[in-house]
C-alpha cells in the first residue's frame, strides 16, 4: 500500500489503535536494551496528545506530544511499525507532531532515544533536533541520548 492513502489524525489516548503499536515499540525496545527491562520507563503524562498514522485506514504509527513546564514539548511513544518503515512516514508525523507541539504552546520540542536506534537518530537529526544534555530521568541511563529542537510558533 502507497503512503499516498496514510493519514495522520489525533486521537485519544484510550483509542485501541494505539495500543498494539506502543506494545510492540515495547518488546522493539526491550529487545534493543535488555540491560534497561527493570528500569522503571517514564510514563505518558495525562495531558499527552496522540497522533496516529493511518495507512488504508490500519494503525501503522503514532507518537505523543507531551506538554512540559516551562514552554517545552517532550516528543513520546514515537514509532512506526516495521513493515511501514522507509517510507518517509516518520518524517511526516515528525512534522505533524512539530505542528501540534506548536499548538500547546510550545517553543523547544525534546526528546529521549537510545544508543541502539541509529535510523531513529537519523529521523530526528534530519528534522533538525540537535544532541543536548541528557534530561531527568534519562541522565541516569548510559544507553540514552536526548535532542532538542527550537519552535517557531
Amino acid at each position: 500500500m502507497s503512503t499516498e492513502t496514510m493519514e495522520i489524525v489525533e486521537v485519544p489516548p484510550a483509542d485501541a489503535r494505539l495500543a498494539p503499536l506502543v506494545d510492540a515499540m515495547r518488546v522493539e525496545l526491550d529487545a534493543l536494551y535488555p540491560e534497561e527491562i527493570d528500569f522503571d520507563h517514564p510514563r505518558v503524562k495525562q495531558a499527552a496528545r496522540f497522533l496516529l498514522v493511518l495507512a488504508g485506514g490500519t494503525a501503522v504509527g503514532c507518537c505523543a506530544v507531551q506538554p512540559l513546564d516551562g514552554g517545552e514539548a517532550e516528543l513520546k511513544r514515537m514509532y512506526v511499525d516495521p513493515a511501514w518503515r522507509g517510507r518517509g512516514i516518520a518524517r511526516r508525523l515528525m512534522a505533524q507532531a512539530e505542528a501540534l507541539a506548536v499548538r500547546v504552546g510550545a517553543t523547544r520540542f525534546k526528546l529521549e532515544t537510545g544508543v541502539r536506534q541509529p535510523e531513529a537518530i537519523a529521523v530526528y537529526e534530519r528534522a533538525g533536533f540537535t544532541r543536548i544534555p541528557n534530561y531527568p530521568p534519562y541522565d541516569r541511563w548510559e544507553m540514552s541520548v536526548c535532542y532538542a529542537k527550537p519552535l517557531q510558533p
